[in-house]
């Protein structure tokens, strides 16, 4: 190899370290801006949806989704959110339709799936707000209100499955703000 292909080969390799040393500091920045951003602002819930029961039918091949939390973000506003650390189902050799969520027997969320055997719906996708309770509203004095869940998914060959089960919030008391009376 001639002394100015070499000199070429070496530039163009420190140009593409360049490039991406370049790129994972702006991929770093960004993940921190909106990790940042993502503190400060409330967490959405998705749309509700109407409230109806799918109908009964055979399992699917599969479907996961460990034990649902409640969290207190805030104290005093009587606000908890409950999430799972992920949902996923598989039907292979079918394909997943959709996987629902319902909360206290009300749809909450509805995903859609696309020819795929298998679907992973993650923790960002699955927070709900939901009443934290009074002390003692769910029957424990020390915890606040319980709430039931349903997690369903459906395939393209009509069989689905289902997963149940309830998760206890923290206890909180929304303040009350009385004005304040001048004399």
């Amino acid at each position: 190899m001639t002394h100015s292909i070499r000199i070429s080969l070496i530039a163009m390799i420190l140009l593409v370290g360049v490039l991406l040393a370049f790129g994972a500091v702006q991929a770093a920045l960004a993940m921190r801006a909106s990790s940042d951003q993502v503190a400060k602002t409330p967490i959405p819930t998705p749309t509700p949806l109407p409230n109806q029961m799918p109908a009964s039918s055979p399992e699917i091949s599969f479907i996961d989704s460990p034990t649902a939390s409640c969290i207190l973000p805030k104290r005093n506003t009587g606000v908890c959110f409950m999430t799972w650390n992920f949902m996923s189902a598989i039907a292979d050799p079918n394909y997943m339709v959709t996987m629902t969520v319902s909360i206290d027997d009300n749809f909450r969320a509805r995903y859609s799936g696309f020819f795929q055997t298998s679907m992973v719906v993650p923790s960002e996708m699955m927070t709900f707000q939901v009443q934290c309770g009074a002390p003692g509203s769910g029957g424990d004095p020390y915890y606040g209100a319980v709430h039931t869940y349903t997690l369903r998914a459906r395939d393209s060959a009509g069989l689905s499955a289902a997963n149940y089960g309830s998760v206890t919030c923290p206890a909180d008391l929304a303040r009350v703000y009385l004005p304040v009376v001048k004399r």
